[in-house]
């Protein structure tokens, strides 16, 4: 916000009517209109502000987890490190396919420095962006979410000062590393204005829409408040002025100068916020005219022309990938935009939505920004949903939709549908279900272990409510396979038995989904025992165990008493293989066989000795956290 603006057009401004008070006080119709416009823009603006410091919150606690991330980065073990060499820097941390994926540190040749965590060689999720030396941004540092190499979410942004110790800060949302929707941008470098805030709606890095200006500082306008409408950081539309010194203005303003025509101000009036109804207060109208007033609504406010003022808190953004991306200098979308993404509708309160949103999501639905906040995505995935699931199509957050969506989310936990008996949609309109399976987490940014034989010649992989997997690798000779989702949050992971040695008759546990949409669709569990150490025909690469196993449990995770995986199931032996069949003779793939196959796809895994014994029901608790259905899907015609 150019603050030094605000300061000379607000003095003119404020001298013109300060004369114009001298002509004598005029009330009329025109008045009323002036007042009432005024107070509702600054009842949307107060509304705003509140949403906006909700965002701050989130946005803190962004960059908390971003700064834990980063400290994380730089504290991996030696061994944990690999490094990728770039055309405009080097990365230092976890690999896996050649590529950063985990925790790790980007230098750019710059100086600058991403410290956090990676997707596929992007900054992805929470992390910590220093520019530093030759960077244009010399000295900023951003903390928060991150995704594909750009601030994208909830984070904090500080600004080197040239001056003084500490410089500007935002703490809200982002869109492509300009301040978007909601947020609090703090003016802390010049002591003139230390302390001031803008709250509430933003729009290309600009306060825009609707918002409340808090001024502080060693200069006059100290304790002065502003409720109303914004564009380019300046006060446009209507709105309130609260004078410390008990004067309030309400008026239509224009680059924080308030039009006469169009101006009220109050006199000897305490300088809190004014009660509905307030308006007959006795007052001065100054050179009442003409002008077009806003509608009832934020939706249809008067427009404001815009200003192509150069913005002076320009960031330039290098990424992983050489192109540069910069805030934009001109603001290009009406205010009216944000504040119908903004404002709930229907009263929807921000808890219902959430709840809905994050449920949504979890879902596969894209709902934008899970955050409270109803807006278009929000309201179309609520219209797909409803229907989908046959509800009457509202586009409303209400009880009836909670309560479906709670029964949605507790059906498709593990199978990707909405009950055991409905097959899962393709994801294709040429594809059919093939096979079945399970898999198993072994790290955190999404890499999954099933069998070969579960994912052979598929044209699509989908893992149940992670969605479409790609394949990174397999063994088929020991009939593994390892298969990759994108996530957006760190996954639950399985951990390998480090120690003792497995030993017969030992027990184990196996969790799958065997005959899906037969049996349970939420899993299946079974224990046995270690019935001995080697396989059919004395493979020494298998075990053989007695817990029942069924056709879909191939992938899943063998598991001693611990919860630690020993095996991956693999097969049982059926008729054909011996002339009088026993049952529940079935084999599993041994975990060194599987802890060789990870290391050569360069996947870091999890290893945890085996000291404690769990009951079963506390195993299978814990392993429903990283066991998934795993289905295949391809052409009829290749079958």
């Amino acid at each position: 916000m150019s603050l030094s603006r605000f300061s000379s057009v607000f003095l003119s401004g404020l001298v013109a009517l300060m004369l114009a008070w001298t002509s004598g006080p005029v009330l009329s119709a025109a008045a009323e209109d002036v007042l009432n416009e005024a107070e509702e823009a600054a009842g949307f603006a107060r509304e705003a502000e509140a949403r906006a410091w909700e965002a701050v919150e989130k946005a803190e606690s962004s960059a908390a987890r971003a700064r834990e991330y980063a400290r994380q980065a730089t504290s991996l073990d030696k061994s944990e490190i690999r490094s990728v060499d770039y055309d405009i820097g080097s990365y230092q941390g976890q690999v896996r396919n050649g590529e950063p994926n985990g925790l790790g540190i980007f230098y750019y040749d710059t100086g600058s420095r991403y410290e956090g965590q990676f997707v596929d060689g992007l900054f992805e999720g929470n992390g910590v962006l220093y520019f530093l030396d030759n960077d244009d941004s010399h000295g900023d540092r951003y903390e928060g979410q991150f995704r594909d190499d750009v601030a994208e979410g909830f984070g904090v942004y500080y600004f080197q000062s040239d001056y003084t110790a500490e410089g500007d800060k935002y703490a809200g949302q982002f869109i492509d590393w300009a301040f978007e929707t909601l947020g609090v941008y703090y003016y802390l470098e010049s002591p003139f204005w230390r302390g001031t805030t803008g709250a509430g709606d933003f729009s290309d890095g600009y306060n825009q829409g609707y918002g409340v200006f808090e001024y502080a500082g060693d200069n006059a306008f100290a304790g002065d408040r502003y409720e109303g409408q914004l564009l380019d950081d300046l006060h446009n539309g209507y709105g309130i002025y609260y004078d410390n010194n008990g004067e309030v203005t309400y008026a239509f303003w224009k680059d924080d100068q308030a039009v006469p025509n169009r101006s009220v101000v109050l006199g000897d009036q305490d300088a809190s916020e004014p009660e509905s109804g307030e308006t007959t207060l006795g007052g001065v109208i100054f050179n009442q005219g003409g002008g077009t007033k806003p509608s009832e609504t934020p939706d249809d406010e008067t427009p404001v022309e815009e200003v192509e003022d150069e913005i002076e808190d320009e960031m330039v953004i290098s990424s992983l990938d050489p192109e540069v991306t910069d805030v934009p200098d001109e603001v290009t979308d009406e205010p009216e935009t944000v504040i119908e993404e903004a404002v709930p509708q229907d009263g929807d309160s921000s808890e219902q939505v959430l709840l809905a949103q994050e449920m949504l999501q979890n879902l596969g639905y894209d709902v934008g920004y899970v955050d409270g906040v109803m807006g278009p995505q929000t309201r179309n995935s609520i219209i797909a949903f409803q229907e989908e699931v046959g509800l009457p199509v509202t586009g409303e957050v209400d009880e009836t939709l909670i309560y479906a969506l709670t029964t949605a989310v507790s059906l498709t936990r593990r199978i990707g549908g909405l009950g055991s008996d409905i097959v899962s949609e393709a994801p294709a309109v040429n594809l059919e279900l093939w096979a079945t399976g399970t898999g198993f987490v072994v790290s955190s940014t999404g890499d999954i272990v099933t069998n070969h034989h579960v994912i052979e010649d598929c044209e699509e992989i989908r893992v149940g409510d992670l969605g479409q997997a790609r394949l990174n690798g397999f063994d088929e000779d020991n009939d593994l396979a390892l298969i990759t989702v994108s996530v957006s949050e760190p996954l639950e992971v399985a951990s390998f038995r480090s120690q003792p040695k497995v030993s017969r008759g030992e027990s184990v546990v196996v969790i799958g989904f065997p005959l899906h949409g037969t049996l349970s669709s939420f899993g299946n569990v079974t224990d046995g025992m270690i019935s001995a150490l080697s396989g059919f025909n004395d493979d020494f690469r298998e075990y053989q165990f007695s817990a029942p196993i069924q056709p879909g449990n191939s992938g899943g995770p063998l598991l001693d008493r611990s919860g630690n995986v020993i095996g991956v199931v693999s097969s049982e032996l059926v008729s054909g293989s011996a002339e009088d069949v026993p049952q529940n003779v079935n084999f599993a793939i041994k975990a060194a066989i599987v802890e060789a196959f990870l290391g050569a796809h360069g996947v870091e895994y999890l290893v945890t000795p085996s000291e404690e014994s769990l009951d079963v029901a506390e195993i299978a608790s814990n392993a429903e956290r990283h066991t998934f259905l795993v289905e295949c899907w391809g052409n009829p015609e290749d079958y």
